[in-house]
């Protein structure tokens, strides 16, 4: 659009005049020439005067940098306080939802934010001065450069691409209708039976899909009759990924569901049409859009990986892979069967016996949550105390309660950070009539993590340019280390010599499985980026079959059953495109944090690799924890928790 002599002209002229800012003239220049259109922004002539006009140096830079910080912390920050507003009805469990709800919810305030940026010629501004860094470049030279620095490199990434405002209303409009459908994706459990009309479930247990179902499933591990139950279970989530259970089996308690058989009150019914993968189409659709504007990520996957996480997909691959194929999972599959007493079946991915809980029932933890947090009200006043037996200061713990809002979610519950200093982050879990239940406030913790994270990277940053930490994986570690402490700060935590063993398999375990469901995932987008035209049916088949391909590679060997489609049950697949491998991330990283707080106090220290900001995530990890992301500490630890097992198995017999 800016035809080449002109580019050539105007960096010869700024050279000129700075001899000593010839790279950075050339090369802003040229990317800000790259996105300037002479039919909305001006003629070349107008260009040209635009960079004579403006480009800074010394002090002036500097205050342009402030400038910018300060001004985009407000824009954006309001944005987000707004988008809250008008998704609170979708996110919190207010009641019934009406048809404005569903409109307001999906509609999103700063989706003309960034082309307006553009259009006043802001962004042109930012490009001018400050280079775009590719990832390669920041992960070379990123770890010598200033904070100063790294704010200007995050500066620049903000206006490298101009998707127009329409592609982002649609993309938002996709990810709100995923997410309502989602959201609302509930088993009434006490409708949900064994053969012929067995009840198996107690009444008044309404289970969110997959979350709920997941969790309940795992509870069941310490009830004697629990497997029935879990079998059970296992096909209603298979019933839902193949798009085979009734429509009128969800979010309903009007018709008993046999998901055996798969009939309503005893006879064939309509199965659910392809719902589920119709909204991840309608996502995938909207991303196809985007992919024009961003000519060195031309896909989705491309910009989650190289853009978002800033870990080269292949890297990410190795490090599933390396879990998934460790000889340590064989052993410690070996084990869970001899505790179990029976072959492995395939939701046994979701074993919970290394958990400290195991041996406490499900009623017993609902009962102790239930006294504790009667509602949100009540979590929200204890969260000073919450922090404090995590062992940050009362000073600390009032300052990140002070600046976390906490209530009842629609969905399974989330995590909403503030989007600037004035704004408190949003924690949501459910809370079901009676008071809270353990998993809820499972789900808290977990969420408490998340927030607060996301109070030290945006109120105690240096540079607002860097809050946050490199990408949501470091927000779920910590939303883990935060979830494996839920039984101490419930005061029902049973310490004994083989606890952090147990704990390490556990660790192992959960990482192994989750590891699985993000390479679906992942497989899964690349079969659409092969098949762009397909339809839901195709694309329901398609999941079902990477499943099973992956279970059968992965996990048959371990489970002896083969063909489970198990490992897609996960909702984030329909409603967060390319989320899950973060999870995985987050376990990995969260173990290398975990291993460095055993020497290390979890408050301080948490505090200050928060702080770090969103440097590379590598940058991040040498600088916390002084070693790169690696799945060895994991593994290391499981190998020792299994052979110290296995000796106390030896001592014990007779």
């Amino acid at each position: 659009m800016i035809k080449e002599t002109t580019v050539n002209a105007v960096i010869e002229k700024l050279i000129k005049k700075y001899p000593s800012e010839a790279a950075r003239a050339s090369a802003c220049v040229r990317q800000a020439a790259r996105l300037w259109n002479t039919r909305v922004d001006g003629t070349a002539a107008e260009f040209s005067r635009f960079c004579r006009d403006n480009f800074l140096i010394g002090p002036d830079l500097e205050k342009l940098l402030a400038t910018f910080e300060a001004k985009l912390e407000s824009a954006g920050g309001h944005f987000n306080a707004l988008l809250l507003k008008l998704r609170r009805e979708v996110d919190e469990d207010t009641g019934p939802l009406g048809p404005a709800d569903r409109l307001f919810a999906a509609y999103s305030p700063g989706a003309h934010f960034i082309e307006d940026m553009f259009r006043a010629r802001l962004a042109f501004l930012a490009l001018l001065n400050f280079p775009v860094k590719t990832l390669e470049t920041c992960l070379e030279q990123g770890p010598g450069w200033t904070r100063e620095e790294w704010a200007c490199a995050r500066l620049a990434q903000r206006f490298a691409h101009r998707v127009p405002p329409e592609v982002n209303r649609e993309l938002a409009a996709a990810y709100s209708e995923a997410e309502q459908y989602i959201n609302s994706y509930n088993i009434l459990l006490n409708k949900v039976t064994g053969p012929d009309g067995e009840e198996l479930f107690p009444k008044g247990v309404r289970l969110i899909s997959h979350w709920g179902l997941r969790d309940y499933l795992k509870g069941l591990y310490s009830d004697r009759d629990g497997l029935r139950r879990q079998r059970v279970l296992q096909k209603v989530m298979e019933r839902i990924i193949t798009q085979e259970i009734p429509l009128k089996a969800v979010n309903s308690d009007k018709h008993a569901w046999d998901p055996a058989a798969n009939t309503l009150d005893g006879a064939k019914a309509d199965r659910e049409p392809d719902t589920r993968y119709e909204k991840f189409l309608d996502i995938f659709r909207a991303h196809l859009k985007e992919d024009p504007f961003y000519p060195e990520e031309p896909t989705h996957m491309d910009r989650k990986f190289k853009l978002g996480r800033e870990i080269p997909e292949p890297e990410v691959e190795a490090l599933f892979t390396s879990l998934l194929e460790a000889g340590e999972g064989a052993e410690a599959a070996a084990l869970i069967a001899a505790r179990l007493g029976r072959p492995l079946e395939p939701f046994d991915i979701w074993y919970d016996g290394f958990k400290a809980r195991s041996g406490v029932t499900q009623a017993d933890l609902d009962e102790a949550v239930a006294g504790k947090y009667p509602d949100v009200a009540a979590f929200q006043r204890d969260i000073p105390e919450i922090l404090k037996k995590l062992g940050f200061s009362q000073e600390t713990a009032r300052f990140v309660a002070d600046r976390v809002e906490v209530n009842a979610a629609r969905g399974a519950g989330h995590a909403w950070g503030a989007g600037m200093r004035t704004e408190k982050a949003r924690l949501r879990t459910r809370v079901p009539a009676g008071g809270m239940d353990y998993q809820g406030f499972n789900v808290a913790m977990h969420e408490l993590g998340h927030c607060t994270e996301q109070v030290f990277s945006l109120y105690r940053v240096d540079h607002t340019l860097l809050s946050g930490v490199p990408n949501t994986a470091f927000t779920e570690g910590f939303a883990f280390v935060f979830q494996d402490r839920d039984l101490d700060v419930l005061g029902l935590a049973k310490p004994n010599p083989a606890a952090l063993h147990s704990k390490n398999l556990d660790a192992f375990w959960s990482a192994r499985e989750i590891a699985g469901v993000a390479l679906v995932d992942m497989n899964v987008w690349r079969w659409l980026y092969k098949n762009k035209d397909a339809e839901a049916a195709d694309l329901r088949q398609a999941v079902v079959e990477i499943a099973k391909s992956v279970w059968d590679r992965h996990y048959a060997p371990l489970f002896g059953a083969k063909g489970s489609p198990l490992l897609a049950v996960y909702s984030h697949m329909i409603n967060h495109a390319l989320y899950l491998p973060d999870y995985p991330l987050g376990h990995i990283i969260a173990f290398q944090v975990e291993e460095y707080f055993k020497d290390h106090p979890l408050a301080g220290e948490m505090e200050r690799m928060c702080v770090q900001g969103s440097v590379t995530p590598r940058e991040w990890m040498r600088r916390a924890v002084g070693a790169d992301i690696s799945a060895e500490p994991m593994l290391k630890a499981a190998a020792r928790a299994l052979k110290a097992l296995a000796a106390a198995r030896q001592e014990t017999r007779p």
